[in-house]
């Protein structure tokens, strides 16, 4: 079914899949580093779930940042929303405390192109959508210490605040349970901003105007709330869950 309106539904049904993907991937997460079940949670498998997750949010983050008339107001929301999940996992989860997450990073991201806008217009987009894929795959490994697909080591020496970490620099024992600096990731958001041009001329196939689930569009149209509130959620359900088999068990 095609949207009168002209709304993209392809892109709200594969955000809902990633979001999908995600909350099996954070409970999975949950089981293993707080209730303690033991299970091969550093595997090829998940990484591989963690990684298409991530990179599909961003990518769509990107295209509709593009599509957008206010990426800014957008950007600023999302950061706020950011914020509010370090005032949270600071508070009440500290050993899971976010500094600067996905939410964070995409909101800084959209301010950033808010500003740079006009500029990335005039770039040619499959020039820019080439060059910026290609930056993102070179520095991946910069937080870690890397760059160039692991055959370059960055100099420790940068590594020396914490407060570089947004940049994808961290030190000064810096942690965060989710941790997205816009290093290299920001090329990575970039990449869909320069996709978003044929979204937005609608130089993309037929079947991504049409809607063909009711239930993933309105997860993918939601994902911002969704995406606050599943992770109290889900730790609320399985603290119920292991607090009843603990009872059940001393039955």
């Amino acid at each position: 079914m095609a949207g009168k309106s002209g709304r993209i539904f392809f892109l709200d049904e594969l955000r809902a899949l990633a979001l999908i993907g995600m909350i099996i991937y954070h409970a999975a997460y949950d089981l293993y580093a707080i209730f303690g079940v033991d299970f091969d949670f550093y595997s090829a498998g998940w990484d591989t779930l963690q990684m298409a997750v991530c990179c599909t949010f961003i990518v769509i983050a990107g295209i509709s940042s593009r599509l957008t008339k206010n990426a800014l107001k957008h950007g600023l929301v999302v950061l706020g929303c950011g914020m509010l999940m370090t005032l949270g996992t600071y508070f009440f989860m500290p050993s899971q405390v976010i500094w600067f997450g996905v939410l964070h990073f995409l909101g800084t991201s959209m301010i950033i192109y808010h500003i740079f806008r006009k500029s990335v217009k005039k770039t040619p987009a499959l020039l820019g959508a080439v060059v910026s894929l290609a930056a993102y795959l070179c520095l991946y490994g910069l937080p870690s210490g890397t760059v160039f697909f692991g055959n370059v080591s960055v100099p420790s020496n940068l590594y020396f605040s914490k407060f570089l970490a947004i940049f994808g620099l961290p030190g000064g024992g810096f942690r965060s349970a989710d941790y997205f600096p816009l290093l290299p990731w920001f090329f990575l958001f970039l990449f869909g901003c320069f996709l978003g041009k044929w979204f937005k001329e609608r130089k993309i196939p037929g079947f991504m105007m049409n809607k063909h689930s009711d239930f993933l569009c309105a997860i993918g149209s939601n994902t911002l709330a969704i995406y606050i509130v599943h992770q109290p959620i889900i730790y609320g359900i399985l603290t119920a869950f292991f607090w009843v088999m603990e009872k059940g068990t001393a039955v």
